[in-house]
């Protein structure tokens, strides 16, 4: 669609590991975009996500948890949040209301302070509405770093996702939609479904071994009604390939069924996915596995 009339917006959600930023855009999307789990630095992409509402589009980057890396993987997923930030129309940093402002937002904010166009987003609202004091504090905290506006906000709370958005469109500009009225993403079906694995294994074994699972697709095959899917799950070590694999196949068995249904819910399509578990030492730190898996 193109029109004189309508406006875009390009934004990048940003902040430290487990802030909530996936959370936020899959409920700005309604769409489950970005995997969801309780353990910090699993976003591992820049995920593009695409909001459309009458002649208002707004592209979204959900960028990797910005922390001081261990590794090289470490900081090829600081660099991806670095490189949004000329390129973009407005920041979004995001923070806790229930969390004070910790030395890992210290450091984002100073990467920050050049950018123009920031605001910070206070998540997790709901977290403090007996303790009001608690989400002043944070507010006062925050005034300090120049932001242009600072707005708190709960996925819980469809009023404040509301004005979120409408705050994001005081920053569009006229210009024609980058894409279709209906895409929700730039993200291929094999993308997602290698992120759902992804996620069904960290969420049933997140104490475990949350960084050192990558997932690869031997083989996919798509067509309208159907997915036919072989993966790999790699670990770094032989003792996390045996808690993935469980007693007599008990955990592969159920994160494949649970992926199996969520690929499934989420195209609309029957699914096939059959997992094999493997060990690769050390692929954090091997440039040829990095660029492999998309960086």
């Amino acid at each position: 669609m193109t029109s004189n009339q309508n406006k875009i917006c390009f934004v990048t959600i940003v902040g430290r590991p487990n802030v909530g930023k996936s959370s936020l855009l899959n409920t700005i999307l309604g769409y489950n975009l970005s995997i969801v789990t309780p353990v910090a630095q699993t976003t591992r992409n820049q995920i593009t996500g695409v909001y459309t509402e009458g002649n208002l589009q707004i592209i979204f980057i959900d960028t990797p948890g910005i922390h001081k890396p261990k590794s090289l993987f470490g900081e090829h997923l600081n660099k991806e949040a670095f490189d949004t930030f000329s390129s973009v129309d407005l920041v979004l940093f995001l923070s806790p209301a229930d969390e004070e402002v910790l030395k890992g937002d210290l450091f984002i904010l100073e990467k920050l302070k050049n950018v123009k166009n920031k605001v910070a987003v206070i998540t997790k609202l709901d977290k403090v509405n007996s303790r009001p004091q608690l989400l002043k504090d944070k507010v006062n905290s925050l005034m300090e770093h120049d932001f242009k506006e600072i707005v708190a906000t709960s996925i819980e709370n469809e009023e404040s996702i509301d004005s979120l958005v409408q705050l994001i469109e005081k920053y569009s500009y006229p210009g024609d939609f980058q894409y279709a009225e209906d895409d929700v993403t730039d993200k291929s079906v094999l993308f997602i479904t290698k992120e759902i694995i992804r996620e069904c294994a960290i969420n049933n074994l997140s104490d475990e071994l949350p960084h050192s699972i990558y997932v690869e697709i031997e083989n996919f095959e798509e067509d309208e009604n159907f997915l036919l899917v072989e993966g790999i799950i790699y670990v770094t070590k032989d003792s996390q390939k045996g808690m993935l694999i469980g007693k007599n196949a008990s955990m592969i068995k159920k994160i494949g069924q649970l992926a199996r249904n969520k690929i499934s819910s989420q195209f609309e399509k029957k699914v096939n996915l059959f997992l094999k578990v493997k060990v690769s030492k050390n692929w954090q730190k091997d440039p040829k596995i990095i660029k492999k898996i998309g960086y």
